[in-house]
């Protein structure tokens, strides 16, 4: 059970990378440029749709770019 669970967030790796680590890079990005907020929402909601999106084309892909 554990291990079949393992195996599947380890095959989903480049959507959790996406979302866990490049969305708060994003987010930083965003803050040290004074882009505090993008449609008067906070800028790590946006940076999480990007890391999601990007990261599951880099699932279904196989690479990132």
């Amino acid at each position: 059970m554990i291990a079949s669970i393992f195996l599947y967030l380890l095959s989903k790796g480049k959507i959790i990378f996406g979302v866990l680590f490049m969305a708060p890079v994003f987010s930083q990005l965003l803050d040290y440029n004074n882009l505090d907020k993008i449609f008067g929402i906070p800028n790590i909601i946006p940076c999480l749709i990007i890391g999601f999106f990007w990261g599951l084309y880099a699932n279904i892909k196989g690479q990132w770019f």
